[in-house]
C-alpha cells in the first residue's frame, strides 16, 4: 500500500512521516540527521523537487508557494512522476512519501498513483502562524504582509487536503495535530488505519504554539476573507467535522 501524508508545513506531517518510516513503511531516501526545525525532514527529495516544479515556485519560502489553479504537469513531469512511483513500488510493497506541497498538486499525483491511502494532518491556524511570523524585532514591519500571505497559504493547503479526502475515492484518515499529540486514542486510530504496530515517536516537548489570539493574524484573516473570500474559520469547521 502507498501512503500519502498531506498537510501544511509545521502541522505535524513530519511526525507522522517519522512514525511510518520507523515502523517499517519507507518514506523515501531520508536524511535522519536533520532535526525537526531543519527543512525537508522525512521528505523524499525526488517528490519534493517534482512538486516544486509543478507549483512553479520561485524558491522554498513557504509563503511564496501559491497553489496553481488548475495544477498542470508537462509530459516530462508526468513521466518522472510515473518513474518515481514505479521505482518505489518495485523497491517496497508498502511505502509512502511526505511533502506538504503535495496538498497543492494532489490531483496530478492522483491521476498517476495506483490505489493509495491518505493521512491528512491539520493544525489550527493560530497555532501555526507563530512559526511564520517575522523572526525578529527588527522585522516587525514585515508582519502585515507575512500574515496576509500566511492566511492565503493556510487556506490553500488545507482546502487542497479537504478536497483530496472529500470525494472518498481513497481510504483516508484526518488527524488534528493537537489531539494526536495529547490523546493516545488518536494515535491508536492511526495505527488501526495503517494496520501494523507503530512506533510512538511523539515528544510532548515538541508540541509548541498552543492556540491563542494573535492580532496580526486576526486582522489579516478579516481582510483576506473580505477581499479574496478565503475563510479559515469555515475550513476549520469542515476539518473538525471530518
Amino acid at each position: 500500500m502507498i501512503y500519502l501524508v498531506l498537510g501544511m508545513h509545521k502541522s505535524g506531517t513530519t511526525l507522522v512521516s517519522e512514525i511510518l518510516h520507523h515502523s517499517g513503511i519507507p518514506m523515501g531516501d531520508i536524511d535522519t540527521s536533520l532535526t525537526y526545525d531543519d527543512a525537508n525532514q522525512y521528505e523524499d527529495q525526488e517528490s519534493l523537487h517534482l512538486n516544486m516544479e509543478l507549483i512553479g515556485a520561485p524558491d522554498y519560502e513557504v509563503l511564496h508557494l501559491k497553489a496553481p489553479d488548475p495544477p498542470v504537469a508537462t509530459p516530462e513531469q508526468t513521466e518522472r512522476m510515473r518513474r518515481f512511483i514505479a521505482d518505489r513500488s518495485a523497491r517496497d510493497a508498502d511505502w509512502g512519501f511526505k511533502d506538504p506541497r503535495t496538498a497543492l498538486v494532489y490531483p496530478l499525483w492522483e491521476q498517476e498513483l495506483p490505489e493509495h491511502r491518505i493521512i491528512a494532518v491539520w493544525r489550527y491556524p493560530e497555532e501555526v502562524w507563530p512559526r511564520f511570523a517575522a523572526p525578529g524585532p527588527g522585522l516587525y514591519h514585515q508582519e502585515p504582509k507575512r500574515a496576509w500571505s500566511f492566511v492565503q497559504r493556510w487556506c490553500e493547503y488545507n482546502q487542497g487536503m479537504l478536497d483530496a479526502v472529500a470525494g472518498k475515492r481513497h481510504s483516508s484518515i484526518v488527524l488534528n495535530y493537537g489531539e494526536f499529540m495529547s490523546n493516545d486514542s488518536v494515535f491508536m486510530r492511526l495505527q488501526d488505519f495503517v494496520g501494523i504496530p507503530l512506533q510512538d515517536r511523539r515528544r510532548k516537548s515538541m508540541y509548541r504554539s498552543r492556540r491563542k489570539r494573535h492580532p496580526s493574524y486576526e486582522i489579516a484573516k478579516r481582510i483576506v476573507r473580505t477581499s479574496l473570500g478565503y475563510d479559515p474559520d469555515a475550513i476549520v469547521r469542515r476539518l473538525e467535522a471530518v
